[in-house]
């Protein structure tokens, strides 16, 4: 045991020392293991773990996932995206500032990734939001709260590493993270009217929209149409795992690049360097992840956290409450995906001595890593749109705090009606 505090403790002081994630995990993991097995034995289960982990069938679903996003941004979709969600919701209070939420949450259900949003809606929206002089610090605090959905509405990068860590149904977890998704965008949409409503100096007024451009603006979202029902729609229905479904979609992506003329050699050979680069990144934070989740389970960590808990006579509610003060916390300090990959080993025993549902608990974790992508002094979300927009970086982190807020009312709403993660799962599971 004294090796694996020492190991711990070694973590730690990596970690905050801006040491690789995936280096620190592996490092005290290798540490503690090596302590009570010895080299030989300790090498044998890293090379196992490697393989398993690249081989692993569902995790598959992760690079095609961001190779179908990489080319579609590469292609310029995404641009005619938020052009078409511009002409449908410019007329609402706030203009371009709903088109942001609308935009993002679009963006959200063809990427999985929260910084692909947030990069991608600053880039191709803020200029044209700058230049007709919305406030500035409520146009990036959209921009940047927006992005956070990409990891809540599905297909969800972090669910699917979710769902591998906890050994739970990724197709549940898609399912589940609709409705929460949904719901804090129009949380943020009608935070942007009532604040519009109140100072309208804050957006000006848009010119309105006619029913027939609104129409044809739904019709130029075709490809994102085909690409829901392809993907949500296959797994849902139970014809096609999510796996396979990824690796539709990204076919469907190359097609819809073709059909736009903007599939060149040089543009898939970006996003295929773009995707190498994020799947290599992930999974081997996720291999280490797991040879740290080993060593807890050879000291029989995770077992002594519930004895604790129940010495302690700590209630379901009390646990819950201190996940969620643990992630707040972390939040500050590391990336989302780093985060679940530490904590997911300790969480999962604790909460399900509990009888806390995991499906309902992954899309908690999300919403608290949403937070955690918002608040400084690390909010990725807000360094990521500072590099797309070039804004000073206090305004960015002061336009994102009132959406921080709205996330924190998501998660009361989680506690108090559970049924809103765990209602479309248990239609179709």
């Amino acid at each position: 045991m004294t090796g694996f505090l020492s190991a711990t403790a070694f973590m730690l002081v990596m970690l905050f020392a801006g040491v690789w994630v995936a280096i620190a995990l592996g490092t005290a993991g290798f540490v503690g293991l090596y302590d009570i097995l010895g080299y030989d034995r300790v090498i044998r289960i890293l090379g196992n773990l490697a393989w398993d982990q690249t081989t692993n069938y569902v995790l598959i679903a992760v690079p095609l996932f961001i190779f179908m996003g990489e080319i579609l941004f590469q292609a310029g979709i995404m641009d005619r995206v938020y052009g078409a969600a511009s002409r449908i919701f410019r007329a609402l209070p706030g203009g371009l500032l709903q088109t942001n939420i609308a935009a993002s949450t679009l963006f959200a259900a063809c990427s999985g990734s929260s910084v692909a949003s947030a990069a991608t809606i600053g880039a191709v929206g803020y200029p044209q939001i700058r230049s007709r002089g919305y406030n500035k610090p409520l146009a990036l605090g959209s921009i940047a709260a927006g992005g956070t959905l990409g990891i809540l509405i599905p297909p969800s990068i972090l669910f699917i590493i979710y769902g591998s860590l906890a050994e739970v149904s990724i197709g549940q977890l898609f399912l589940a993270g609709v409705l929460p998704g949904l719901i804090l965008a129009v949380l943020f949409a009608i935070y942007i009217a009532v604040r519009v409503r109140i100072d309208p100096a804050l957006a000006p007024k848009e010119e309105g929209v006619r029913v027939s451009e609104m129409l044809f603006a739904v019709l130029d979202l075709w490809q994102m149409h085909i690409l829901a029902i392809v993907v949500l729609g296959g797994i849902y229905a139970g014809v096609a795992s999510p796996t396979e479904v990824a690796g539709l979609g990204a076919f469907l992506a190359l097609v819809f690049a073709a059909i736009e003329r903007r599939l060149t050699l040089q543009a898939v050979i970006t996003a295929g360097i773009n995707s190498v680069r994020q799947t290599c990144m992930i999974l081997f934070i996720v291999m280490t992840a797991k040879l740290l989740a080993l060593t807890l389970v050879y000291f029989q960590v995770p077992t002594m956290l519930v004895d604790f808990t129940n010495s302690v006579g700590a209630s379901r509610l009390q646990v819950l409450v201190a996940v969620c003060v643990l992630y707040v916390i972390m939040g500050m300090f590391f990336d989302g995906l780093s985060m679940m990959v530490i904590t997911i080993p300790f969480v999962v025993p604790v909460v399900q001595a509990f009888q806390v549902d995991l499906i309902w608990l992954g899309v908690l974790v999300c919403i608290l890593i949403e937070i955690g992508l918002l608040t400084p002094p690390v909010g990725i979300n807000l360094f990521v749109l500072q590099g797309a927009t070039g804004e000073p970086f206090k305004d960015i982190a002061g336009g994102s705090l009132p959406f921080v807020a709205l996330q924190g009312v998501g998660v009361v709403l989680l506690f108090l009606f559970p049924s809103l993660a765990l209602y479309l799962p248990s239609l179709l599971f």
